[in-house]
């Protein structure tokens, strides 16, 4: 009797992941092939702009920037599409190869804990978008009035850098843990040396602030989550 060899998955990740780094490299291609037609839209949806978010906030344009957002919608929108616009094809598959890499054990521990797929699927998609979302923040914080806008899903990724490095350290994940505080600062060095090598390594600058806030929130949404959901399950 012969035995059924499967071959392994071109991708080895939980097809939520895999799903989920396919459709940002999706839309990549997507705004490749559609050329100028598609700018302005994919600049409203994924260009985090600081001087027109700041000019929305203040009710007038800041000096030398460009219009401010026209409302709530508009402005609050790029603070987590940024997430699926990207500047090349280096940038997008840079990221998500990330996504997939740190992704996979994330998701696990979120297996763990909720039974229901589409929870599991919704937690994981929840702890991206926020740490896009801080990420976005962080950006914007570090560039008042006005400065360069931010696009890609580097915060996202962060955020999951972070949850990543606090499973090594076992759960329930633990903020002020030494080795993830240890981790954390090299983290934290790696992309202040990148804000000044990015430019002549990748031809453009790093927004580096981005990585920090979507790293921040992702470790302290990720904490919340798995005691959460420990306490729920296990009561402890």
């Amino acid at each position: 009797m012969r035995q059924s060899r499967r071959a392994p998955p071109i991708i080895n990740a939980p097809p939520f992941v895999t799903a989920l780094a396919l459709g940002i490299i999706a839309l990549h291609g997507l705004r490749i092939l559609a050329g100028s037609s598609l700018d302005l839209f994919f600049v409203d949806l994924g260009g985090v702009f600081p001087d027109r978010f700041w000019g929305w906030i203040a009710g007038q344009q800041v000096p030398g920037g460009y219009a401010p957002y026209n409302n709530a919608l508009e402005a609050l929108i790029p603070l987590a599409g940024t997430a699926l616009v990207h500047g090349s094809w280096s940038h997008v598959l840079m990221n998500t190869i990330m996504l997939i890499a740190v992704g996979k054990p994330v998701y696990s521990v979120f297996a763990r804990l909720w039974r229901s797929q589409l929870s599991v699927n919704l937690a994981f998609l929840g702890l991206f978008v926020a740490a896009v979302v801080g990420g976005s923040l962080a950006h914007l914080a570090t560039h008042y009035p006005s400065g360069p806008p931010a696009i890609g899903a580097s915060g996202g990724v962060s955020g999951l850098i972070a949850a990543a490095l606090m499973i090594q350290n076992g759960l329930p994940a633990q903020l002020l843990e030494r080795r993830f505080l240890s981790a954390s600062a090299v983290f934290l060095v790696g992309n202040i040396v990148l804000a000044f090598l990015g430019p002549s390594l990748f031809g453009s600058a790093i927004a580096w602030q981005a990585h920090i806030g979507g790293y921040v929130a992702g470790a302290v949404l990720f904490r919340f989550m798995v005691r959460h959901a420990g306490r729920a399950r296990f009561g402890t």
